[in-house]
């Protein structure tokens, strides 16, 4: 699960970012082998920003966030004061203003660490403000005004999705060998069978539980290319950063170790990026080009039409992850017997975990975006669960 929300905040400058924005950020991350969170939950109050100078100031709280703990990079959202205006960026998670609570005790996930965090006063440099123009202090048009900059949400809740996907798999394995050595048959059902694996009803199970899961691992397969190939055709073609390295640790910025990190090789040339004595992550400047576009026109050849129906694909793909995933999860004690519920074996941690995280945005809305897409022709419009 974190590995996902990684991939979402380490892709996020390659969505709403600039060509020299997401240059940098990947080059960083892949260096560095840098983890990356991120503090941004729509349903709660936006972080507030403001502007002074060359900075901008970042301050609130979200009651939800999952890797920052373990972090190296946090991702930051807010709404400048005094517009209606979004600000995505990425700072040094390791530094006073960003301060979390660990009080995360939920039903499941509980090694995920996704309780509250709050921000004050964590200050980043205009130029650091994904998708923005530094000297206009504007959104530029050409990046964050097309249907592109929206693609973080489908990609998100197609992560969700493999998830649901994964635990289910998980537990249908884990199921599959308690039965084979655990299980006893059932004596008083007239079936009369001396093993569990020869009694029909268990059987008809595993069969209808293996086929469910198949064909959904088969559709999030099919969307998970579609979603691969809009990115190639924005120009999204991985990174360009060179990797003729044999340690990450080999090009640790200075400034990094400087502030608490320590590595036991020697550092190679500085990366182009530095991480500043309070603790943020520094994003060069664009070097003139500050439209910050010349490398991302393919971004415009993606329509809203093309970006709702992936939508509504993915939206498919969260209804039966999560109906499958739940179904599996919960049914495989009907399989299993009394004793399987025991503490020791963990079965139920499968059902928790996917009952924790599927609550995230209620799935019926999916099904209403597919019925309208299905019944209407309507695409879901782009939102911050869609």
């Amino acid at each position: 699960m974190l590995l996902g929300y990684h991939l979402l905040w380490s892709t996020t400058a390659n969505v709403v970012g600039t060509d020299e924005q997401q240059d940098s950020v990947q080059e960083a991350i892949i260096k560095n082998n840098f983890f990356v969170g991120g503090a941004v939950n729509p349903r709660d109050n936006d972080l507030k920003i403001t502007s002074e100078g060359d900075e901008l100031v970042f301050n609130g709280l979200k009651n939800f966030n999952t890797g920052g703990v373990v972090s190296d990079l946090t991702v930051l959202e807010g709404v400048l004061d005094g517009t209606e205006d979004h600000i995505f960026t990425l700072v040094k998670t390791e530094q006073p203003g960003i301060q979390f609570a660990h009080n995360w005790d939920n039903v499941g996930l509980r090694l995920t660490e996704s309780g509250s965090v709050k921000i004050d006063n964590v200050r980043v440099p205009w130029t650091d403000a994904l998708g923005w123009d530094p000297v206009k202090k504007k959104p530029i048009p050409e990046i964050l005004g097309l249907p592109f900059g929206t693609l973080l949400l489908p990609t998100i809740q197609l992560v969700f999705s493999n998830f649901y996907l994964g635990i289910a798999q998980g537990a249908l394995a884990a199921a599959t060998q308690y039965t084979l050595k655990g299980t006893r048959a059932w004596p008083f059902g007239g079936d009369n069978k001396d093993k569990a694996v020869d009694e029909w009803y268990i059987l008809e199970r595993y069969g209808e539980f293996r086929a469910h899961l198949a064909a959904a691992d088969a559709l999030a397969d099919r969307v998970g290319a579609e979603v691969a190939n809009i990115y190639r055709e924005a120009g999204q073609y991985g990174s360009v950063v060179d990797l003729e390295i044999t340690s990450s640790k080999q090009l640790i910025n200075p400034n990094y170790l400087a502030n608490g990190h320590s590595s036991n090789t020697s550092t190679g040339p500085n990366p182009p990026y530095s991480i500043s004595t309070t603790g943020n992550f520094q994003i060069p400047e664009t070097n003139g080009h500050t439209d910050g576009t010349s490398k991302s026109r393919g971004r415009a050849s993606i329509t809203a039409q093309r970006r709702g129906e992936l939508a509504a694909n993915v939206a498919h793909v969260k209804v039966v992850t999560t109906d499958t995933g739940l179904a599996v999860t919960s049914g495989i004690f009907e399989m299993l017997g009394a004793r399987a519920t025991g503490k020791k074996y963990g079965f139920d941690r499968y059902w928790r975990d996917i009952r924790t995280h599927s609550l995230h945005d209620p799935v019926a809305y999916k099904k209403r975006e597919v019925g309208r897409f299905q019944l209407l022709g309507e695409i879901p419009e782009p939102t911050w669960y869609t």
